[in-house]
């Protein structure tokens, strides 16, 4: 086999390209792409537990605690207890957040169009099930 058929390869060289050129998009906000995509999941819907953002975004606890913690000591988040259960944190996002929402979520859609743009839609839809599978096989 050649280096250049392993899909660990050619699948880490795609995702390399795509995160790049997102990060030059959100360097402005100052925020890793990490926690761009943190951000624009709790933009979708606040007020989550952690636990539940890890699984939104395909990330270990440990990691969402991590950028919770730097999204929060920057201004972007807060954490509330839960009404229900106080031993449990809610995410929601600050004033600052909230003022920079449109603008992250209008960011978010032109970085990610520019890539769908290469694809038809049919394309697209093979393409994510082609990756449902491979996340399937481990």
């Amino acid at each position: 086999m050649l280096f250049k058929d392993c899909i660990c390869f050619q699948l880490g060289k795609t995702a390399r390209k795509v995160t790049k050129a997102y990060r030059n998009e959100i360097q402005s906000h100052n925020l890793t792409h990490g926690q761009f995509f943190m951000m624009v999941a709790i933009m979708e819907e606040e007020g989550l537990l952690p636990s539940e953002l890890a699984d939104k975004t395909s990330q270990d606890r440990a990691t969402t605690t991590g950028l919770l913690d730097r999204l929060e000591k920057d201004g972007w988040i807060e954490r509330h207890f839960d009404k229900n259960d106080r031993r449990s944190l809610r995410i929601f996002l600050t004033s600052h957040a909230h003022s920079k929402k449109e603008e992250i979520l209008k960011l978010f859609k032109k970085t990610n169009q520019k890539f769908l743009n290469c694809f038809t839609q049919y394309e697209w839809d093979q393409m994510k099930n082609f990756l449902k599978r491979l996340e399937m096989c481990n």
